[in-house]
């Protein structure tokens, strides 16, 4: 919680830590097949891929967070090359749908980013793709709205 009374989420460090595990691992892997001589095109495409992980991911993942007041929600995220900022405007709002996305496979429940339908007073809608952070977070979000006074449903 801020001083002005809004909610912070930002990417956690462990977020950070796994992907930097993967970085290692795929980083080492390469290193071992090209030594040992083995399949050293494909050591090599592994290597200058997890060259991705540190140069895209990592600073997309410590950048993205989500600041919630009762007027507005910012979402930021993307990294140097794509930032992205987001301003939901809650004023007005008259309710928030979610829409079922998850679903089977294999036994195990599958879930993709969510879908909010925000509905305003006005008869406005909007139609909002949650990211994956968004996603991760969206019981605390949509639990902070409600106790604000929004219908979150």
């Amino acid at each position: 919680m801020g001083a002005d009374g809004g909610l912070l989420l930002s990417g956690a460090r462990e977020r950070m830590l796994a992907w930097g595990m993967v970085f290692c691992l795929l980083a080492a892997t390469a290193l071992l097949f090209w030594l040992l001589h083995i399949h050293r095109r494909t050591a090599l495409a592994t290597f200058l891929f997890s060259l991705l992980i540190p140069a895209l991911v990592m600073p997309a993942v410590r950048k993205e967070h989500i600041y919630v007041l009762p007027e507005r929600i910012v979402v930021d995220s993307g990294g140097w090359l794509l930032p992205s900022s987001t301003t939901i405007n809650l004023e007005n709002l008259r309710q928030i749908r979610e829409q079922q996305t998850q679903f089977g496979f294999a036994g195990f429940i599958v879930e993709p980013n969510a879908l909010w339908h925000l509905e305003y007073q006005d008869g406005k809608t909007r139609l909002l793709l949650l990211n994956d952070f968004f996603t991760a977070h969206r019981m605390a979000i949509a639990q902070y709205l409600r106790d604000r006074g929004h219908i979150v449903l």
